[in-house]
């Protein structure tokens, strides 16, 4: 171990990271990406991240991505790692920790925690490293398109399965709900293609959650949805004091399956029924070639 430097991101570094990440992630990201999601985040002054330097080239990146988050109505940043890489060749090597525990000494006295979603195969090293599982994370998925989904490399076996349902059942299947599901009254819907930063913030504020989240303001909203690889629609329904519920879609450019999210659902936790099944409609109305949607919980596709 030794021969590893651990030591912290420098603008010179930008080039290696973005070939590591297409070496270990096996995908191409642009530097308007890393430029959007770690040099541009508002609420850090600098690139949060640590690297692994072996035979002075970047074998290891520890980067974390800065969000606001309001915690019993007090305002402060915190940080989430992603977008951690170890060169293959370079693994087993302790790299994983002590640039974590690096990161954790830089960072630690300036926010108040660290939080991630990690998944089944790094999950054990952040345990050993005083992680905290809070609760279990779940997506909920609407399949649109069994065929190009389950065509996409996977081994979530779920998903190998339902290709085998076949597209015409599971289209159907899908008619035969929307079609018996309760109608939306008549509500009065807009899109908007950049997002309305200050309207979102203003309904955010109507009823933000009393658990800890992340904080929407209008700087927030302004810089979020600027990721070039995603690109955002803003769905509106308007009441009749203004804005009553909104939905912030992203679809991912470039994605085979085509996918789109639900980013944002607002108000968070108090948006009408019937707001929400005209908004759900609207959108997938709208939005006929989307193989696959994605929602975070709670489900808004019920």
């Amino acid at each position: 171990m030794s021969e590893y430097n651990i030591r912290q991101y420098r603008p010179s570094d930008t080039e290696e990271f973005l070939s590591l990440y297409s070496t270990v992630m096996g995908a191409e990201k642009q530097e308007s990406w890393f430029d959007w999601k770690y040099k541009e985040n508002p609420y850090t002054d600098h690139v949060a991240m640590i690297v692994g330097v072996f035979e002075e080239r970047i074998v290891g990146a520890r980067p974390f991505f800065a969000l606001p988050v309001s915690i019993n109505g007090k305002h402060q940043v915190a940080l989430q790692p992603g977008d951690t890489m170890v060169h293959p060749d370079h693994r087993r090597q302790g790299l994983f920790t002590r640039m974590t525990e690096q990161a954790i000494e830089r960072y630690a006295d300036d926010h108040p925690f660290f939080f991630n979603f990690p998944n089944h195969q790094s999950r054990p090293g952040y345990l050993k490293l005083d992680w905290e599982i809070v609760s279990e994370r779940s997506s909920y998925y609407r399949i649109e398109n069994p065929g190009n989904v389950g065509k996409s490399e996977t081994d979530q076996r779920a998903i190998q399965l339902i290709r085998k349902i076949g597209t015409p059942i599971a289209q159907g299947y899908y008619d035969l709900r929307d079609f018996t599901a309760s109608e939306p009254s008549q509500i009065t819907i807009r899109t908007e293609s950049e997002p309305p930063a200050k309207e979102l913030a203003t309904l955010y504020r109507t009823s933000p959650p009393d658990r800890i989240h992340a904080l929407r303001d209008e700087q927030f909203y302004q810089w979020r949805f600027n990721n070039p690889d995603w690109e955002y629609t803003t769905y509106i329904t308007d009441g009749e004091t203004g804005p009553e519920a909104a939905i912030v879609t992203g679809t991912a450019v470039g994605s085979d399956p085509i996918t789109t999210k639900f980013t944002d659902v607002i108000p968070l936790e108090t948006a009408s029924k019937n707001a929400l099944r005209g908004l759900i409609s609207h959108i997938l109305a709208d939005y006929t070639k989307t193989d696959l949607f994605v929602a975070p919980p709670p489900s808004v596709l019920v």
